[in-house]
């Protein structure tokens, strides 16, 4: 197959090339996960950079087959239609489609704490679907793919893997009024436009015009940058699985419980993949639970309670609320656009057993050094209760690519700095930001007396029950649901109607 024969020369390649003068690439991604993939195939696809010289770097062979395995795997990612676009644009989306993904229609989020509920529909927006859910293994894979592809145009992309990062270079930072912060060279001197270099622990060398910190959360570049992060544990583990249900699933759904939201979202071959938010704790629990225990114990945080009508001050203030809602433009009548419909029963896990991991917030000061970019989640990570961790990360991609495609236009160095930050650093900054600034209102608003509220007394309840009653206000003014539907989707403002 070319594309195979196209990654097997590019490790030939790479690896055999010993360190020396010759050694210089245009760009050097580290990591090759779904972003620093994304990035690479992004490069390739836009005519101006498909001449580029660009090396991906990994610790560990990337999957390259997207041959699926018998169950999908435990670890997806919900892909909005702004991230459709760049996965098309990157040459990589044909092999993502369904029915290699699921997509979804629709989407319900409700509180166990009451009554109120939101459910969107993607032809509230016109769209033909809300997004999509694929495995990351097969993202990764199909953008790799169309990085390395001998038969499309230009120039393919080099894998070299494994190959551990060991040391890193950057030309020193420009002194000046628009210098700020701290320099990013890692050693030595050297004039501003000197290259960066990456040693590798099988000592080689690699020289370039501009290094791309794709290596996640745990960043060993943005480390041997100096670069430096803000950031928190939630002291909480996120819980993957593959299920099976009692019927076909095209419907996105998430309920906030005391602990955290559970997501359960449609996958490939009539399949749903569980993101639960629980304690360490919680987490250990359901990790050792058998098929059926495990469904048993979805199902009654899916189920159990239903919609409860809160009494007393709790009651009160949900019903101040919802009455509130009649007040707002387009609102009125029942909540979430449409009546609450149950979820599916789970009938248990399929595959490999539910497995956590940690979940915390981190962010980068600054995402720009001279001839070094930061990407993903080597600059950004968010908590997964919306999915938007992945869309952040390609919206990188995307923008980075574009960056460097306008240099390449105007014939300005790909690896300076004022050109980072003005076309790169200052719109992802904006753009994460603001996500981030809405996903920890969300995740906090819901943890404050624990989902439930009633454990923690009348005022817990109350605050819980404001909770669920604000579900029912956005849902029941239909301008703001459809404005925060688009948001999420990452699609263009619209006027309210």
């Amino acid at each position: 197959m070319l594309v195979r024969s196209a990654l097997a020369a590019g490790r030939r390649r790479g690896l055999a090339t010993a360190a020396g003068a010759d050694d210089v690439y245009d760009v050097a991604i580290v990591g090759a996960g779904m972003v620093g993939a994304a990035v690479a195939a992004l490069l390739r696809g836009n005519p101006l950079t498909a001449d580029l010289r660009v090396a991906v770097l990994d610790r560990t062979p990337p999957p390259l087959s997207i041959d699926p395995p018998p169950h999908p795997g435990l670890r997806v990612s919900t892909i909005t239609p702004a991230s459709i676009q760049t996965l098309a644009r990157a040459g990589a989306w044909a092999e993502v489609a369904p029915p290699h993904s699921a997509e979804f229609s629709d989407m319900q989020v409700w509180d166990s704490a009451g009554p109120g509920h939101v459910r969107w529909a993607a032809a509230d927006v016109g769209a033909p679907r809300m997004g999509v859910v694929a495995e990351n293994d097969l993202l990764q894979a199909a953008l790799l793919r169309a990085a390395a592809d001998a038969s499309r145009p230009g120039r393919p992309v080099e894998l070299i893997a494994p190959a551990a990062l060991e040391s890193l270079r950057l030309p020193p930072e420009p002194e000046g009024p628009s210098s700020s912060g701290s320099s990013g060279s890692t050693g030595g001197g050297g004039a501003a436009n000197a290259l960066a270099e990456l040693r590798l622990s099988c000592g080689r060398a690699l020289r370039c015009r501009l290094v791309v910190g794709a290596d996640g959360g745990r960043s060993r570049v943005r480390e041997l940058a100096g670069l430096r992060t803000v950031g928190w544990s939630y002291h909480q583990r996120g819980l993957v699985a593959t299920v099976e249900t009692d019927a076909p699933n095209s419907t996105a759904w998430q309920r906030f419980l005391p602990d955290g939201p559970l997501a359960l979202l449609p996958v490939r071959g009539g399949c749903s993949n569980i993101v639960w938010t629980v304690a360490p704790e919680g987490a250990a629990r359901l990790e050792a639970m058998g098929s059926s225990e495990f469904a048993d114990a979805v199902n009654a945080a899916l189920h159990d309670g239903g919609q409860r009508a809160p009494t007393g001050l709790a009651g009160a203030l949900a019903g101040a609320l919802r009455a509130g809602a009649s007040l707002l433009p387009g609102g009125g009548g029942g909540g979430g656009g449409s009546a609450f419909v149950p979820p599916p029963r789970v009938l248990g896990f399929v595959g490999s057993p539910p497995k956590s991991f940690p979940l915390q917030m981190q962010h980068s000061g600054r995402y720009a050094l001279p001839r070094l970019a930061l990407v993903g989640d080597a600059a950004h990570t968010v908590h997964p209760l919306a999915g938007q961790g992945v869309n952040l990360g390609l919206g990188d991609a995307a923008a980075l690519a574009d960056a460097l495609a306008g240099a390449r236009e105007v014939g300005r160095d790909i690896g300076e700095l004022p050109l980072l930050r003005a076309d790169y650093e200052s719109p992802r900054q904006a753009a994460n930001l603001a996500m981030m600034a809405a996903l920890e209102g969300i995740q906090r608003a819901f943890c404050m007396g624990g989902a439930g509220g009633a454990a923690a007394g009348p005022l817990g309840a109350a605050v819980g029950a404001a909770r669920a009653a604000g579900l029912g206000v956005v849902g029941a003014a239909g301008p703001l649901r459809r404005g925060l539907m688009r948001y999420a989707m990452g699609l263009p403002p619209a006027p309210w109607l």
